[in-house]
């Protein structure tokens, strides 16, 4: 892996973490001056054997299903604030 430093036309540095390959692994924001852009370089390389993974593999939980409206297959009109009461 190697980092690329770069100059913006705006007189901002910033940096892109490279693969082996080539391949764009990250992008840092602009820094106004290289110095700074280094320096984030710096702290990145010092401390990146000490990231941490946080794994979001696992699917969600599915959402608890609504209770049953439905009494032996029947609406259960009193569960949804109705009498039950048939109407004349």
């Amino acid at each position: 892996m190697k980092f690329l430093i770069a100059a913006a036309d705006t007189g901002t540095y910033g940096f892109t973490l490279l693969g082996d390959d080539g391949q764009v692994i990250a992008t840092g924001r602009q820094y106004p001056d290289k110095a700074a852009a280094l320096g984030v370089v710096a702290d990145m390389m010092r401390e990146i054997g000490d990231a941490e993974i946080e794994e979001r593999t696992e699917p969600a939980e599915r959402a608890a299903t609504p209770p049953s409206r439905t009494v032996d297959g029947e609406p259960d009109l009193a569960r949804i604030g109705r009498s039950g009461i048939p109407p004349v």
